[in-house]
């Protein structure tokens, strides 16, 4: 148990999801977002973690798993796709048009 740094592990991953979330996600390519939102959800998991006492290997492996998918995929689902916006929908409106011949 270290509550202090896992006090602060918790608020800097989540001062890096709230970044991320609001001002990165459409600023940096989708790739990062994912890295980024990966890395603040493993930062409040491992600071979940070191605030209880007798953690088994299994609870730190199965945390930080869980929290490196779910930080992105919290962020995703809230908030918005990842990536500049109008890429998508450039790209779909190009395959239509080469579907329908224009």
């Amino acid at each position: 148990m270290n509550h202090g740094v896992g006090i602060g592990l918790i608020v800097a991953g989540g001062l890096l999801a709230l970044a991320v979330a609001f001002l990165l996600r459409t600023r940096l390519p989708g790739r990062a977002v994912f890295a980024l939102g990966a890395a603040a959800g493993v930062a409040i998991g491992t600071g979940a973690l070191l605030l209880q006492s007798h953690v088994s290997v299994a609870e730190w492996t199965l945390t930080l798993e869980a929290m490196f998918l779910l930080g992105p995929a919290h962020i995703r689902i809230v908030m918005g796709p990842f990536g500049p916006p109008g890429r998508a929908g450039r790209a779909a409106s190009r395959a239509a048009s080469r579907a329908h011949g224009s």
